[in-house]
């Protein structure tokens, strides 16, 4: 099934969403604490492998900056999806989040639809590189400072935390910025072609334009705060869980602009109620009338 959407909601159903993310995050938080902490798990291991000391060029900015991109981006977009997704699993109800999540076909969609999000983070940085390499170009850097700053800390902060939420605020901001807000869910629950999920997230977008400037301004403060002294602790405690709430944010954005606040199953049941009552056959009392979505 294609799903309702897209359709043209308002902000109050925007604040509606954050507060669904809070409670599905609630229904597995065991599952969910432990996606948490995968992405600072994963950065510290990719970070302490010895191949950055000899592989990396002193003076590699470009190397330097996709080594530093890999450490931190791939467990951070895997970590969202991965989030994403479990978000739908705790959602469903039928079959326990885990053996909804851990299989064959789940996880190579988790898999493409991370990698996709990485591509996006590492196009949206390489291009910020860029900018700012023509802008403030490195001699002109080291006569400043006596010393050529090193590249590989180009939007690195002090601390994996901080940078993490760094990257995530990098995130939103790709996301806003390409209006693919809603490619990841659609690309992980339709396996739609890159091209039709795109469209139908442009479409999503322009239906909602109030997405644009709060996805856009919230990716702004994540990306800076970290690099505020007064902020740092702050930013410490909001690196872990923000991850995997942007992912429950995208499932339930996603479900209620696309599916009008309900799954596939519940769906069905609604046409297969339809049917019977155009037909006047009888209609079992167990399935329900109308999306959990109230405000619908």
């Amino acid at each position: 099934m294609q799903g309702f959407g897209p359709r043209a909601l308002t902000p109050r159903d925007g604040w509606d969403w954050l507060m669904q993310a809070w409670q599905l995050m609630w229904r597995r938080p065991g599952l969910f604490v432990a996606v948490a902490l995968f992405a600072p798990a994963g950065t510290a291991l990719l970070l302490a492998l010895p191949v950055w000391e000899w592989w990396l060029p002193p003076a590699s900015g470009w190397a330097a900056l996709l080594a530093t991109l890999f450490c931190y981006g791939l467990p951070l977009s895997l970590t969202v999806t991965l989030a994403c997704g479990l978000a739908r699993a705790a959602n469903r109800k039928k079959l326990p989040a885990a053996r909804q999540l851990f299989n064959r076909t789940a996880i190579k969609a988790l898999v493409k639809t991370g990698l996709f999000l990485f591509v996006l983070l590492v196009q949206g940085y390489l291009l910020a590189y860029w900018v700012q390499d023509q802008l403030l170009p490195a001699d002109f850097a080291a006569v400043a400072r006596g010393s050529a700053p090193p590249p590989v800390n180009f939007g690195v902060a002090g601390t994996v935390l901080g940078t993490q939420l760094s990257v995530l605020g990098s995130v939103l901001l790709v996301l806003q910025v390409l209006l693919a807000w809603f490619v990841i869910p659609l690309h992980l629950f339709r396996e739609l072609p890159l091209s039709v999920c795109w469209r139908r997230s442009v479409l999503a977008m322009q239906l909602n334009p109030w997405l644009v400037p709060t996805v856009g301004l919230a990716g702004l403060a994540l990306l800076a705060l970290p690099f505020f002294e007064l902020f740092a602790i702050p930013a410490q405690v909001l690196a872990l869980p923000l991850p995997v709430y942007l992912g429950a944010l995208l499932y339930v954005a996603w479900n209620d602009v696309f599916q009008g606040g309900a799954e596939e199953e519940e769906i069905v049941e609604i046409r297969d109620q339809w049917r019977a009552s155009i037909s006047g056959e009888p209609v079992s009392p167990q399935s329900p009338v109308t999306p959990r979505s109230s405000h619908r």
